[in-house]
């Protein structure tokens, strides 16, 4: 059984969990996925966790391994507490599968965090640099085992790159860590000697903020914000983008990476959260430091003056994604996980 919160989107346990469903692992061993947190007013939260501690009474007696996906929060870890304690009564192997990134050595010291892993049978994080700082940093002396496991990727239509609009797209939920101010400072230093060149903002969050900040900086006219796009309509976005850019400070292993390699849009991104494990700077992306608006406009002009360049980036990038993120190799990695536990 799998619990956790679905709250968190785009990018998020969500799409994580979704794309899990898809997988064979999930009808070989009956998975079954109980929410505890929903996106909503706080009565239908409260609802929604009552409820999840009700299936849990009848559900979680059938299995043998209950894997929570979860984060540092405490608001997060106290809701899934009922649940937690019911699996170490029962006696369940548990598998705490954290979405955090850099954020997790915030929480050293943090009690109930701390706790629970030490319950914990296993503890996966998403990429091997965070397995790393666990083992010599962060959690030295925690005595739970831990691994790693990357998010998998869902093959998705692309479109020839010379079928791509000039569009330069970011999509999340916008506040400070995604740093959305950054990537508007660099447009604003380069939107003069490319015109026909716009940027694309999917998501929500700070809108209204964001649009009064591309206004204030004059570049309004060329900023389109969609708001928080599914379906069909966030693929014929990512479809047509020609330039995906990441700003954070902040992630875990950013499934909106993945996503754009695998409609071949050439990435330009920070070395932010699990991605320094797979980034090969010029071949799958291109990268620059953390607030630098100066060499994000650099990264941006390389890629728009040259078309072979940004072809081939595409292409090496849904290969790329293809060898080391697809369903079938991601699955073989759980079922490792869990054939460990036999």
């Amino acid at each position: 059984m799998m619990v956790g919160s679905a709250e968190k989107s785009p990018g998020g346990v969500a799409s994580v969990i979704k794309t899990m469903k898809e997988m064979p692992f999930w009808g070989k061993h009956d998975c079954f996925w109980l929410g505890t947190q929903i996106q909503s007013g706080y009565p239908t939260k409260l609802w929604y966790a009552l409820r999840s501690y009700f299936v849990a009474l009848f559900k979680m007696w059938r299995y043998d391994i209950i894997h929570f996906h979860t984060v540092a929060d405490l608001i997060c870890l106290v809701i899934q507490l009922p649940v937690f304690l019911l699996a170490l009564i029962g006696q369940k192997t548990i598998i705490m599968h954290i979405h955090m990134g850099n954020q997790i050595g915030e929480h050293t010291n943090d009690r109930l965090f701390n706790w629970c892993m030490r319950k914990a049978d296993l503890i996966i994080v998403l990429a091997k640099i965070w397995k790393e700082k666990f083992d010599k940093e962060w959690f030295k002396d925690l005595g739970t085992p831990v691994t790693y496991l990357y998010n998998a990727y869902s093959p998705v239509e692309a479109l020839p790159y010379e079928e791509r609009k000039k569009h330069i797209l970011m999509a999340a939920y916008l506040n400070d860590n995604k740093a959305y101010q950054v990537l508007f400072k660099a447009f604003k230093r380069i939107k003069d000697d490319y015109k026909d060149w716009n940027l694309l903002i999917l998501g929500n969050g700070e809108v209204e903020k964001a649009m009064s900040l591309a206004k204030e900086m004059g570049i309004s006219h060329r900023t389109t914000f969609t708001g928080y796009l599914t379906g069909k309509k966030k693929q014929e976005v990512f479809q047509h983008a020609s330039i995906y850019c990441m700003c954070s400070y902040q992630e875990g292993f950013p499934m909106v990476i993945l996503e754009s390699w695998g409609y071949g849009i050439p990435v330009v991104t920070t070395p932010v959260g699990g991605l320094p494990d797979v980034l090969d700077d010029g071949k799958n992306a291109l990268v620059f430091p953390f607030g630098d608006d100066e060499s994000l406009a650099n990264k941006l002009e390389q890629l728009i003056d040259d078309f072979p360049k940004c072809k081939e980036i595409s292409e090496y990038s849904q290969i790329f994604v293809k060898q080391n993120f697809s369903k079938e190799k991601i699955n073989s990695d759980i079922e490792k996980i869990y054939e460990s536990f036999d």
